[in-house]
């Protein structure tokens, strides 16, 4: 995360606990870890592992996060959460979950956040380049390929 000329803010996961971040002074060559979690992998969604976090700057100053999430070792997801400074975030839930059936039955996971350019009303834009499992074999494997959401956020 960009903060300003010389301060950025660096995200990465921490195992068995979550999402934490690390914060540079001199433009990125060296990091120090900040206390404290972003993001505790607690819940239904990502109580096994909260990873892979992708952060962008919405329209209104704040951020919005998208992170895997495994309820548990078969069952992933995309999630989403929220922050006016980087540092603090609040959890929103799924923002792709497996569906039924198809290319991410079971699991949606890792994934690339791009930003788009804006859309006619000036609103932000992003598209998800994802990994995504059907659960055609043993143990809900499978067939792993990318998969590719987009979406418009006003808030």
């Amino acid at each position: 995360q960009f903060v300003n000329e010389s301060l950025l803010r660096m995200y990465c996961y921490e195992r068995e606990g979550g999402i934490i971040s690390a914060i540079s002074y001199d433009g990125g060559t060296t990091f120090e870890q900040e206390p404290g979690m972003r993001l505790v992998q607690a819940g239904p969604w990502d109580g096994h592992a909260a990873f892979a976090p992708e952060i962008m700057q919405i329209n209104d100053g704040g951020y919005v996060m998208y992170y895997a999430g495994y309820g548990s070792l078969d069952r992933a997801h995309i999630l989403r959460a929220t922050s006016q400074d980087g540092f603090l975030w609040r959890k929103e839930g799924p923002a792709i979950s497996p569906g039924p059936d198809g290319w991410d039955a079971v699991k949606c996971s890792e994934m690339a956040l791009l930003a788009l350019p804006l859309d006619s009303d000036g609103r932000s834009r992003f598209r998800l380049l994802y990994e995504a499992c059907d659960g055609t074999s043993a143990g809900q494997r499978g067939v792993w390929r990318i998969a590719s959401a987009s979406t418009v956020i006003t808030k």
